[in-house]
C-alpha cells in the first residue's frame, strides 16, 4: 500500500528533474550561441571601423606620393592637400586609434610630414624624405588591417577585397610613383645604370601587384553572394589593368635593366597611380557593404536567440505549473486505488473488511433506536 502511495510523488519528482535538465541544457546551448554570435558581431563591427579608417589613410598615401613627385621635380607641393588628408586621418584616429593601437604611429607620421613640409626638400633629398613617410603610412595601413581583424577575415569574398585594397594597390601606387621619380632624378631621356635597375624592380613590383589584384578579385566575384560586386568593380579594374600593361608590359622581363624612354615611363607611372587610387576606394566601399550584410545577419541571429530564450522560459514555467497543479489534485482513497488497479488481493480483503465494519456499526445504530422506545414504554407502564 505504501508503494502505491509514493508512486505519484515520485513521478512528479522525475518529471520535474527531466524538465529542469531539458530547460537547463537548452539554456546552456542558447547562452553559448549568444556569446559566439555576439563575438562575431563585434569582430565585424571592428572590421567596418577599420574600413572607415582606411579610406582617408589611402587618400593620404595618394597625397604623399603626389607631393613626393612634385618635390622631386622641384615644383610646388600641395601642402594644403597633404594637411587636409592628415586631418581626415586624425579624425578617424581620435575615434578608433586607441582600439587599433595606432595613436603613437600616427602621431609620429604626422610630425614627420609636417617637418618635411616645413623644410621643403627638392630632388634626391625629397625622394628620400618622402619615401620614409610613405613607407610609414604603408606600415600604418597594415597595422589597421591587422588590429581591426580585416586581415584575418576567413571569408574569401571580403578577404581578397581587403588584400587588394590595403596591400596590393597601395604597393602599386608607391612603386609607380617611385619609378616616375627615378625618371626625373636621372635627368636624361633614357634611364640607365642603378636608376634603371631600381625602375625595373618597381615596374616588376607593380605588375606583380596587379596580377595579385586580378586573381584575388576574380576569387571574390566567384565566392560572393553579392551579385552586383563584379559589375561595380569591373570598369575601374579594367582601367587599372590597362595602365599597368602600359607601365610594365609582359615583354618587360626580357630587358629588366635595359634602357627605357624616361618620358613614356613617367606618363605610364602617373596613369597607374591615377587608376589605382579610385579602384582602392571602390574596393573599400564594396568591402564595407559585404561586412554590413554580415553584421545584419548576426543581429538577426541575436534576435532569434532572444525569441528562443523567451519561448524557453515560458515553456519551463508552463511545465512547472502543470506539474504543480497535477500534484495538488485531491488524493483518492489508497485502498480504492489499489482495488481499481488490481495491485493486491489483500487490499481487496481490507476494503471488504472495512465495509463490513461499517455495516455492523449501522446495524447497532438501528438496534439502539428500536430498543429505546420499548424501554420508554415499560417505564410508562410502571
Amino acid at each position: 500500500m505504501s508503494r502505491s502511495r509514493n508512486r505519484h510523488p515520485s513521478r512528479v519528482v522525475a518529471l520535474v528533474v527531466c524538465g529542469v535538465i531539458i530547460v537547463g541544457a537548452f539554456g546552456a546551448v542558447l547562452r553559448q550561441t549568444w556569446q559566439g554570435t555576439s563575438v562575431d558581431r563585434e569582430v565585424v563591427a571592428s572590421a567596418r571601423s577599420g574600413v572607415t579608417y582606411l579610406h582617408p589613410l589611402t587618400g593620404l598615401i595618394g597625397e604623399l606620393v603626389e607631393a613626393q613627385s612634385a618635390a622631386v621635380r622641384g615644383t610646388q607641393v600641395d601642402a594644403a592637400g597633404v594637411r587636409t588628408a592628415l586631418a581626415a586621418v586624425e579624425t578617424q584616429d581620435r575615434e578608433s586609434g586607441r582600439a587599433f593601437g595606432s595613436e603613437a604611429r600616427f602621431a609620429e607620421l604626422k610630425n614627420r610630414v609636417e617637418v618635411i613640409l616645413a623644410q621643403g626638400p627638392r630632388g634626391r633629398e625629397a625622394f628620400d624624405a618622402y619615401s620614409d613617410v610613405v613607407a610609414l603610412t604603408v606600415v600604418l595601413i597594415r597595422q589597421i588591417g591587422d588590429n581591426s581583424s580585416l586581415s584575418r577575415d576567413p571569408d574569401l569574398d571580403s578577404y581578397y577585397l581587403m588584400d587588394a585594397a590595403t596591400i596590393r594597390l597601395p604597393d602599386a601606387m608607391v612603386l609607380a610613383g617611385k619609378a616616375s621619380d627615378l625618371v626625373v632624378l636621372a635627368g636624361d631621356k633614357e634611364l640607365s645604370g642603378e636608376d634603371a635597375i631600381k625602375a625595373a624592380v618597381a615596374r616588376h613590383g607593380v605588375a606583380d601587384a596587379a596580377e595579385e589584384v586580378s586573381k584575388g578579385l576574380n576569387k571574390t566575384v566567384d565566392a560572393t553572394a553579392r551579385t552586383q560586386l563584379g559589375a561595380n568593380i569591373a570598369q575601374r579594374l579594367d582601367a587599372f589593368r590597362a595602365a599597368v600593361d602600359a607601365f610594365a608590359p609582359p615583354t618587360m622581363l626580357e630587358d629588366l635593366a635595359g634602357t627605357v624612354n624616361a618620358a613614356d615611363l613617367a606618363a605610364a607611372a602617373r596613369q597607374v597611380f591615377a587608376t589605382a587610387l579610385p579602384l582602392s576606394h571602390r574596393l573599400l566601399g564594396e568591402l564595407d557593404a559585404l561586412l554590413s550584410v554580415r553584421q545584419e545577419g548576426f543581429a538577426n541571429d541575436l534576435r532569434y536567440a532572444s525569441v528562443a530564450a523567451v519561448a524557453s522560459a515560458v515553456a519551463g514555467i508552463l511545465l512547472l505549473w502543470l506539474l504543480a497543479t497535477g500534484r495538488s489534485r485531491p488524493r483518492r482513497d489508497p485502498a480504492l486505488d489499489a482495488v481499481l488497479s488490481g495491485d493486491s488481493d489483500d487490499a481487496m480483503l481490507g476494503t471488504l473488511t472495512d465495509a463490513r465494519t461499517l455495516l455492523d456499526g449501522e446495524e447497532l445504530v438501528h438496534v439502539g433506536r428500536a430498543v429505546r422506545p420499548r424501554t420508554r414504554e415499560r417505564d410508562g407502564a410502571q
